[in-house]
């Protein structure tokens, strides 16, 4: 499922200056959704139906899908700092 990429990412794409805090922030960020969600579903399936829920969220995996193939790159066999390089490199070109 999509769920472990969240927390690979959020433990790579920080500078090691900050990775620590920004890492605490993501998490604290990532349960508050996540209880959003919760409380969420069941309000939208008296809203809109079962079906219409599951393709909601059906939608939002599909686009996370896309956007983790065309902005995540591959970090695999790479050190903390050559990560730290690409994402830097990366962020300066899209700037």
């Amino acid at each position: 499922g999509f769920g472990p990429i969240g927390w690979l990412i959020i433990s790579e794409v920080f500078p090691l200056s900050v990775r620590g805090q920004a890492v605490a922030v993501s998490v604290q960020m990532n349960f508050l959704l996540n209880a959003i969600v919760q409380f969420g579903v069941p309000v939208l399936e008296s809203w809109i139906g079962l079906n219409f829920t599951f393709a909601i969220f059906a939608a939002f995996t599909a686009y996370s899908i896309y956007f983790v193939k065309a902005n995540v790159p591959e970090t695999k066999g790479l050190t903390l700092e050559e990560i730290e390089q690409k994402f830097t490199t990366m962020y300066r070109r899209n700037t």
